[in-house]
């Protein structure tokens, strides 16, 4: 798969995913999505400011976050696209 069609799959599922109600998703793949999308836009966070509270959530997203820091953005967006496939079966 070329990098462009990665991307253009990678988009669909986030639109797929941005369109579904996200209550519905349990908790521990609503954190793999977050960390892998953020490592598939390359943003950072370890300065991002959010973190600096005693927040229990951001706690957990700052975990998975560094969970997946040594992956590639290309094999981030994958798995992001595998989990979204798997939740929301074709077509779409």
């Amino acid at each position: 798969m070329t990098e462009k069609e990665l991307d253009k799959k990678f988009n669909a599922a986030f639109a797929k995913a941005s369109s579904e109600e996200q209550s519905l998703v349990p908790p521990d793949l609503q954190l793999h999505l977050y960390a892998y999308y953020k490592r598939a836009i390359d943003e950072p966070y370890v300065s991002n400011r959010s973190f600096e509270s005693n927040d229990l959530r951001n706690a957990f997203k700052m975990n998975a976050l560094i969970q997946v820091q040594a992956i590639s953005k290309k094999e981030a967006k994958k798995r992001y696209i595998e989990i979204i496939e798997n939740l929301y079966p074709k077509p779409w």
